[in-house]
């Protein structure tokens, strides 16, 4: 099976004009444009999806093809799955062709094969040019634009694909950066497969939280990290399309962790490179991660936090014009926040990440004892560096019931720093020992961050009033006041009782 190596890129039909004429297809060899309909099998279970396999008949002119793809991994838009292609005399499955693929043992049994039927099907128009950015580099750059249909459900399809044919991935990234700068794109890491297994699902898309840590036993420190960076990117994307949607508060939620979780890889990691190895991508991702942040910040306030006390007040003139306030300062946040994800910064981020991760390009500023530090065993890293975060963490506990809401603001950020660095590195150690141990620092974790939205009530109420007079606004805020403060002590007490439970938690990697 060979490896087909692709970046997706999702643009607007409103932009397909500008992007023909575009210097780079310009200078491009002559254009092909093709007619392709595919027809994807599987069982009425999913059961090849599931186990991460597909099977494909595609019809393009006459000639019709069979494509088995398994494995691989997505990054950033890099898709990357190994194939296995055979020409079809006819327009159904051949199975004794699939038997000498590597995916064969999945099409084996004969109950497997009697359940297969058309599942997705993808109907569009492929017009490809072939680029050569540089010397020894090859891509064909398709633009697809049709249908994907499941039953009597369609999606409209148009994407652009970067295949590459000869070369590192890095020149798809290259190019796609180019026409990043005068073209809105999109990163897409769903295969055509992927949004058509959602329709047949009839499942409403859903905000996704981040995936068990795919790091294993037996990583050198350097898999690790590569690990990590891919796993918070694919997060990332994949709430980008419900965020830009303005759909459930969440997507952008899950966005915000993703890239706290990658921040939180980065400080891990710190002590192995240079400072200017990071510096960039560690900028670009604070910049962003401080917009979705304050976003954030207005949606817990308008959805969670002010509602119970309007509800409590039910009638109240002033809190109504205060929650009216703020739901158009969270509806302004949400709009900056959706510019900042789509804006060429906000994809060119993506896009420089994956070029990065995908050709490990730190590895080239690193001396000879760096690069030996990144080769050595990741369960002895960890356990160092697991140790230095709890240490920090018990030192900014330390004489807990004095702590000041500021004290308290650092050791929340000192035990999310440990609670992410718990998570990545939980799979080198015994399974058992580290739930138990994750789930005291969760809960610490989670009361430090309720009483952190207590203490911004009163900033957060301040702004949402701001302007606005009389009586009834006056009452208003000294309610959110006392609330706040009810909120404060109340979780005050709770904080106690999980700062002991995590002082004896016993730590999973000694």
């Amino acid at each position: 099976m060979s490896l087909e190596t692709e970046l997706k890129l999702q643009i607007e039909p409103r932009h397909l004009a500008r992007l023909a004429a575009h210097p780079l297809l310009k200078r491009a060899a002559k254009r092909v444009t093709r007619k392709l309909y595919s027809v994807y099998y599987d069982t009425p279970d999913l059961d090849l999806w599931r186990a991460g396999v597909s099977l494909r008949v595609r019809r393009s002119g006459r000639q019709w093809l069979q494509t088995v793809k398994s494995g691989g991994a997505v990054a950033a838009g890099l898709h990357q799955r190994h194939e296995f292609e055979t020409p079809l005399a006819a327009p159904f499955p051949d199975f004794e062709s699939v038997q000498t693929s590597e995916a064969a043992a999945f099409f084996s049994a004969p109950e497997l094969r009697e359940r297969l039927q058309p599942v997705v099907v993808t109907e569009f128009t492929r017009t490809s040019r072939e680029l050569t950015p540089a010397d020894g580099v090859a891509i064909e750059f398709s633009i697809d634009r049709g249908e994907l249909k499941s039953g009597d459900v369609t999606l409209p399809l148009c994407e652009i694909e970067l295949e590459m044919k000869d070369g590192a991935p890095g020149h798809a990234y290259d190019v796609a950066l180019h026409l990043l700068e005068t073209i809105p794109l999109l990163v897409e890491d769903r295969s055509k497969l992927e949004r058509g297994i959602a329709l047949y699902l009839r499942t409403p898309a859903k905000p996704l939280k981040s995936r068990r840590s795919l790091v294993a036993p037996g990583m050198r420190t350097n898999d690790v990290f590569r690990t990590l960076i891919t796993g918070c990117l694919a997060h990332y994307t994949a709430n980008q399309r419900g965020m830009l949607e303005g759909g459930d508060p969440e997507y952008l939620h899950q966005m915000r962790v993703a890239l706290r979780r990658l921040r939180s890889v980065f400080s891990t990691f710190a002590p192995l490179f240079p400072a200017a190895v990071i510096a960039p991508l560690v900028e670009e991702t604070r910049w962003l991660a401080r917009i979705l942040g304050v976003t954030r910040d207005w949606d817990v306030f308008g959805t969670e936090t002010l509602p119970p006390v309007v509800a409590r007040h039910a009638g109240h003139a002033g809190l109504a014009t205060v929650a009216q306030a703020a739901e158009r300062k969270r509806s302004a946040a949400n709009r900056r926040a959706r510019r900042a994800v789509a804006s060429v910064r906000g994809q060119g981020l993506l896009l420089k990440f994956g070029a990065w991760t995908t050709a490990e390009a730190w590895l080239a500023a690193l001396t000879d004892d760096q690069r030996t530090d990144l080769n050595r065993p990741a369960d002895e890293f960890a356990r160092e560096t697991l140790a230095a975060a709890l240490k920090r963490v018990r030192k900014r506990g330390r004489n807990f019931v004095h702590l000041a809401p500021a004290d308290l603001h650092r050791l929340r950020i000192s035990a999310k720093k440990l609670r992410y660095a718990t998570e990545f590195f939980a799979p080198l150690f015994d399974e058992k020992a580290a739930r138990d141990y994750r789930g005291a620092l969760a809960r610490l974790q989670d009361a430090l961050g309720s009483y952190n939205d207590a203490v911004k009530m009163t900033a957060l109420a301040e702004q949402a009033s701001r302007g606005l007079a009389g009586a009834a606004i006056d009452e208003a805020r000294g309610i959110m006041l006392g609330w706040r403060a009810g909120m404060e002590d109340a979780g005050t007490r709770y904080l106690k009782r999980v700062w002991k439970d995590f002082r004896a938690a016993e730590p999973f990697w000694d």
